[in-house]
């Protein structure tokens, strides 16, 4: 038994403090559901304390249990048990890191389209020293109608993450992020990405056909151009005072300053 939680120990990767606490808790638990009876379980160290509950008329006795007497199927039971929850707490502790990404728009790679038409998309994530690889899915409703069908494995576009979702699956935890390429604000993302001008708003977008965005001041012809490549549609970029406000502008009789991009 104290084998087995060096393994956990090691194939989790965990803090001292914390790997001690899940492993009571698992240990706990499992035995308690395989004796029938209360069950407690104490780590110091390397040493593995095991009490169980006796006692008759309300009376609890607590009888310590040498580990190594313990079956096999025991020590699988609780292998299984614990591995499961230190799995549920590792993903629990992944999602409260991606749901950051929330909002914002990320490079992927089409890894695989089902059968459905829905897209399995990877993309690659930096954690201070570390780069990790993230799936997520793209489905056919969040697709411009223009590109369905026509995605291939390999393929490399810019996809807005509209949800990070924690479902429960009983004994395991699956986070399921899903990406879109007909959110309006895609195109305003990319332009900011692209120019490093804050403020700008899409204010219409008919996905695959054209994206209205207004910018405070008057952006790149190059960059307008590299977005509107990548979304497949033409984007037009109103600037200058009279961006602030439709209303105003139509009060004023002014027309608006406006650049496209075609392609």
């Amino acid at each position: 038994m104290e084998l087995l939680c060096k393994d956990i120990a090691e194939k989790f990767n965990l803090p001292a403090q914390e790997n001690r606490k899940l492993l009571e808790s698992a240990l706990s638990e499992a035995l308690t559901e395989a004796f029938g009876r209360r069950v407690i379980v104490f780590l110091s160290g390397d040493s593995l304390s095991i009490y169980r509950a006796t006692g008759r008329d309300g009376s609890v006795v607590l009888k310590r249990l040498p580990p190594g007497l313990l079956r096999k199927d025991l020590v699988r039971r609780c292998r299984y048990c614990v591995e499961s929850e230190l799995q549920r707490r590792k993903t629990v502790i992944e999602f409260n890191f991606l749901k950051s990404l929330r909002g914002t728009a990320v490079k992927g790679v089409v890894d695989k389209v089902r059968n459905d038409g829905s897209l399995s998309v990877l993309f690659y994530l930096d954690d201070l020293f570390d780069c990790r690889e993230i799936a997520g899915t793209c489905p056919v409703s969040q697709q411009p109608p223009e590109e369905r069908g026509l995605y291939a494995p390999g393929d490399s576009h810019y996809f807005f993450v509209s949800k990070v979702l924690l479902v429960d699956r009983g004994r395991t935890f699956k986070i399921d992020v899903r990406l879109s390429r007909t959110s309006m604000r895609l195109p305003e993302l990319l332009l900011k990405m692209k120019s490093g001008v804050g403020e700008i708003r899409c204010v219409k977008r008919i996905a695959g056909c054209l994206s209205v965005v207004v910018a405070p001041q008057k952006l790149p012809r190059e960059t307008i151009m590299a977005t509107a490549a990548e979304l497949g549609e033409r984007v037009r970029v109103i600037w200058g005072s009279q961006a602030g406000s439709e209303r105003k502008r139509k009060r004023a009789k002014q027309p608006p300053t406006w650049d496209w991009a075609l392609i």
